[in-house]
């Protein structure tokens, strides 16, 4: 089975957007959190990276991509210690998706963004990866990833025939490009994917739960599928995916549900009933318990 399509199903980008800057230095930029991936390519330079939590920078170069997985805050400096400004005060100078900015000296430019999911909904997969993942592309890889990303905005800015369905399969295919790359890069190999994916026996059981959402799973079904004691499978889940095994399983769930809020006209009962849940009443109070509103309004407000 591939790989990715075992640990990232039904995973769905609707639109990639971007802006590529090309900086000067002096320079820093501060981006606030966003509660979809964030994504940079290095294309031209260099900078460093931080999420501005004690954490020492990291120098990406020309090459280097960089995804956040969960959109947390960052900033991007020329230097460590250059002074940073918020990008959102830098943004009258946008032209199209070009900005230019810094103090004239030594050039880098990123081409920098964010995926947009389907139905405005964070894929609890993405939970899998670190928040911030970083590795390093040969020329024929990042020139791949440029062209993925051109192509996307001449379908967003001159649409035709045919451009809203270009758009959504090239925002997945760069998305899917950007895993790849960093599945297969050596930075992956030294890190393990710092999670879940790399415990084996994790591993089968996140595979049984994207599988099998519909089942009713226990911990201790899911523990003995996995050959580990109930108590040490609680742990390890709890220690690599800083949830416990049950709440992830409910956020795979309700993440199913939103998709089928979105793209079937199946009743709320059937739905419920088709993502794993014994009521529609119970089905209703996780909802609205983990997305703060009723399914029923979800899909009113998707629809419209």
């Amino acid at each position: 089975m591939d790989s990715l399509q075992s640990f990232f199903p039904t995973l769905k980008v609707k639109q990639a957007v971007y802006t590529r800057v090309e900086l000067s230095a002096p320079w820093g930029l501060d981006f606030i959190r966003y509660q979809h991936t964030k994504f940079g390519i290095v294309t031209q330079g260099s900078c460093y990276l931080d999420l501005n939590n004690g954490e020492a920078p990291i120098k990406l170069e020309q090459g280097s991509c960089y995804l956040l997985t969960r959109g947390d805050a960052f900033r991007l400096r020329d230097t460590k210690l250059s002074e940073t400004i918020e990008f959102a005060d830098v943004l009258n100078d946008l032209e199209g998706r070009l900005l230019r900015y810094g103090g004239g000296g030594e050039r880098s430019t990123i081409i920098g963004g964010r995926f947009i999911f389907a139905n405005n909904s964070y894929p609890p997969m993405l939970d899998l990866l670190p928040p911030l993942i970083h590795f390093k592309v040969n020329e024929q890889e990042l020139n791949a990833l440029v062209a993925t990303i051109e192509l996307l905005a001449h379908e967003t800015d001159q649409p035709s025939l045919g451009s809203s369905m270009m758009v959504d399969r090239l925002a997945d295919i760069f998305f899917i490009q950007t895993l790849r790359a960093y599945w297969l890069s050596d930075v992956q190999g030294e890190i393990a994917w710092r999670g879940a994916v790399a415990d084996e026996k994790l591993c089968a059981a996140i595979r049984l739960i994207h599988q099998q959402f519909q089942r009713e799973w226990s911990v201790a079904e899911l523990a003995k599928q996995t050959g580990m004691s109930r108590a040490v499978f609680s742990a390890r889940f709890k220690e690599k995916l800083g949830s416990t095994p049950m709440a992830y399983l409910t956020r795979y769930r309700l993440y199913q549900a939103q998709q089928q809020l979105h793209k079937s006209k199946a009743s709320i009962a059937q739905i419920s009933a088709d993502v794993g849940y014994r009521s529609e009443a119970a089905f209703n109070k996780a909802f609205k318990r983990e997305l703060g509103i009723a399914p029923g309004a979800y899909r009113l407000n998707v629809e419209e």
